[in-house]
């Protein structure tokens, strides 16, 4: 599969994602909770957050969010495949 097969695919997943209300709600919190932290606050978070996802999510479940982190590579400039790189080094995969 190529670069641009593979961006095919990933745009028709989102034309299937309609986020509610709620979901754009926590989205913004989000943001508005990592708009002033360092890099390096930000990956130990990650870090926090992938223990906690590998204690309650099922194996299948687990690793379908690093298989949809992969897929994300092909919109990605190389400066942010850098640090996805480093996130997923940092998380053992």
């Amino acid at each position: 599969m190529d670069k641009n097969d593979k961006f095919k695919d990933i745009m028709e997943e989102f034309e299937s994602f309609s986020p509610t209300e709620k979901d754009i709600e926590k989205i913004n919190n989000l943001a508005d909770a990592y708009k002033d932290k360092s890099e390096e606050d930000i990956f130990f978070e990650i870090i926090k957050i992938n223990e906690d996802m590998e204690s309650t999510m099922s194996d299948e479940e687990y690793e379908r969010v690093f298989r949809q982190l992969e897929s994300l590579r092909p919109m990605l400039n190389e400066e942010q495949l850098e640090k996805l790189d480093k996130i997923l080094y940092i998380l053992g995969r």
